[in-house]
């Protein structure tokens, strides 16, 4: 299955199709004097790099395929290739621009989104004006709008309902893949191969003296990993609901179910919370039979004795956060010093906080003074709402609100104008993003804000709707004015 099926996918197929086919056989050629793995790389990136100035809807395809399966830091980790997002985005940019000036198209989906970024970043960098290691912050500020940018790009180019079907299918496709490769591998105990960089893993402590391994996929932390499942498995949902062939449908209920068990793989505690949470919220929307119940808990029920050893007593220590007497899971403890300092260093600098990236050069300093953890080894919140409230204040938690609130309120303002249209199946894809996003939110209870790309991706999804739900409402119009002229 592959975008080009799609009925109303980008434009631009009739130039991909050619461009594509001159560009492998220039690459036939030469791979007579380069390695394979270098051409074929540059016969890709000719052939979409012509689609992309065509049509810039690929670009977006490829950004959301770039962002799902994690393509620059697997090819620079694992292959040695120099970075490849940042010159996609400059790539995509250009392409925008281009199309903008030549056929008067202005990409204004993504000034929502802008705002939004922008204000958090701008609260982020004066944070840095009261830190103890500004050089820090400032680097992870860069990091910050590298993946936050990605919120704006979508905006820009994502403006038929026929692209938002596409791009969510990318990521469907894509978490499918990678939680197919992460389960053959935890079956059949491949641990000693990442193929390719896409299936990392590694042996960690899962509750007192019970050690197992732990799947992390292509970011490399399990925990992480688990969060961008979570918020895959609404999408896939809302597409095995919603599609109109069988195939399709199937492939959906596929990729979901994968992604559901390869969060068990994890062994994450807040993404297993998350993921009951989001099963509940797509219930909702699709009620299901009383018969389905019984037989999901029914499976369920047989399919403990399958979980992996302590799996069941991480979860239960999940409520012991908080709690530092001895006996206590040292994880547990250790979340908990994470958690006081962050409440600490947000009670001393409650406006501005201690500046953004330097909660974890603050933090030997006051888990010291708590007396619950004595290492001197840099920690982060895992918690980010905390964390932003430790490293930028008030301010901070102010300018993230706005851009959740900004989120959900866009998305109810999209899904509406879809509704009118008639345009149901954009509307449940609405309804899936804002469950993917309350999957984001419950495993940020437990998580701070990195590898924070796929989220930010969702994000600018969501702020986008009005825009798209517009730019689809005014191009249905002139499709049908067309006709009318044309009789």
């Amino acid at each position: 299955m592959t975008i080009l099926a799609f009925r109303g996918g980008p434009r631009g197929v009739g130039l991909f199709v050619p461009a594509a086919v001159a560009a492998a056989a220039l690459g036939a050629a030469a791979m007579t004097v380069a390695p394979p793995i270098v051409v074929v790389a540059g016969v890709i990136a000719i052939a979409g790099g012509l689609a992309i100035l065509h049509d810039p809807e690929w670009g977006l395809l490829a950004v959301a395929a770039f962002t799902v399966l994690r393509l620059p830091d697997v090819a620079t980790d694992f292959h040695g290739a120099p970075s490849l997002f940042t010159p996609l985005v400059a790539f995509v940019l250009l392409a925008v621009a281009v199309r903008a000036r030549a056929t008067g198209e202005r990409p204004v989906g993504g000034l929502r989104a802008l705002v939004l970024f922008g204000s958090f970043v701008l609260t982020a960098v004066g944070s840095l004006a009261f830190a103890a290691d500004p050089a820090t912050g400032t680097h992870q500020v860069f990091l910050l709008l590298k993946d936050g940018m990605v919120a704006v790009l979508v905006g820009m180019l994502l403006r038929r309902s026929s692209a938002l079907r596409s791009v969510v299918w990318v990521l469907v496709a894509g978490g499918g893949v990678l939680a197919t490769l992460s389960i053959v591998q935890f079956v059949t105990g491949s641990f000693d191969t990442t193929l390719g960089g896409f299936a990392q893993s590694a042996v960690q402590n899962i509750y007192a003296e019970t050690d197992n391994v732990r799947i992390s996929g292509p970011i490399g932390d399990p925990n992480f990993y688990a969060q961008m499942l979570v918020m895959l498995v609404p999408l896939a949902y809302d597409r095995m609901r919603d599609e109109t062939t069988r195939i399709l449908r199937i492939a959906a209920g596929y990729s979901g179910t994968v992604c559901a068990v390869a969060v068990i793989l994890t062994f994450s505690r807040g993404a297993a919370l998350a993921l009951g949470v989001v099963a509940v919220a797509l219930m909702l929307r699709y009620p299901p039979k009383l018969r389905t119940v019984i037989g999901a808990g029914a499976i369920a029920l047989m399919s403990i004795p399958l979980l992996p050893p302590g799996y069941l007593e991480r979860l239960t220590a999940l409520g012991q956060v908080g709690t530092i007497q001895a006996g206590i899971d040292p994880s547990i403890r250790g979340r908990t010093a994470e958690l006081t300092a962050a409440w600490d260093m947000f009670a001393d600098h409650p406006l501005i906080g201690v500046g953004y990236g330097n909660y974890i050069v603050r933090y030997a300093e006051y888990a010291r003074d708590s007396g619950i953890d004595v290492r001197s080894t840099e920690r982060n919140a895992h918690n980010l709402y905390l964390a932003t409230a430790a490293e930028m204040g008030i301010l901070g938690v102010i300018a993230f609100g706005a851009i959740v609130v900004g989120a959900f309120v866009a998305l109810s303002a999209g899904r509406r104008r879809f509704r009118e249209m008639s345009d149901h199946r954009a509307d449940g894809i609405g309804h899936a993003i804002a469950v993917s996003l309350v999957g984001y939110l419950i495993t940020s209870v437990f998580l701070h804000m990195a590898f924070a790309r796929f989220a930010w991706l969702v994000i600018g999804i969501a702020l986008a709707f009005p825009s798209t739900a517009a730019a689809e409402d005014r191009a249905r119009d002139a499709a049908v004015a067309g006709r009318l002229a044309w009789h």
